[in-house]
């Protein structure tokens, strides 16, 4: 990661700070029934300029770094064959839309409501 792009991560980081805050205040504002309209109507823009200005800051950090692009046809062609997923009801021509899971996918869901399970219930 390069210095500039580090910087920006950190401006990025500010801002979602600043936009936290910004929304805990639109929502105090609209629950208190004293505050009028105006007030709330600026508050909302503000945190709309904010977010605004996040996703501005977001693209250009995407365009320094473009090998953290998320491919998804290639990831749902790699869970198909791998067998994460497989569709549905595959011998008789399947169903658009529906998956059951695969071995892995089932190894990987027990494993997960065993950790799920120790942590919680024992």
């Amino acid at each position: 990661m390069s210095a500039e792009s580090s910087a920006l991560q950190d401006d990025i980081d500010a801002l979602n700070a600043k936009i936290t805050k910004q929304g805990a205040h639109v929502r105090s504002l609209k629950k208190a029934s004293s505050s009028n309209a105006d007030e709330i109507g600026s508050a909302v823009e503000a945190l709309k300029a904010l977010k605004l200005e996040a996703e501005v800051l977001r693209l250009k950090k995407e365009e320094l770094d473009p090998t953290v692009q998320f491919n998804r046809k290639s990831f749902d062609e790699l869970i198909l064959r791998k067998m994460f997923i497989v569709p549905s009801f595959e011998i008789h021509g399947g169903v658009k839309g529906l998956f059951d899971l695969g071995p892995p996918a089932c190894g990987l869901k027990a494993a997960m409501v065993d950790v799920w399970r120790k942590h919680f219930v024992l």
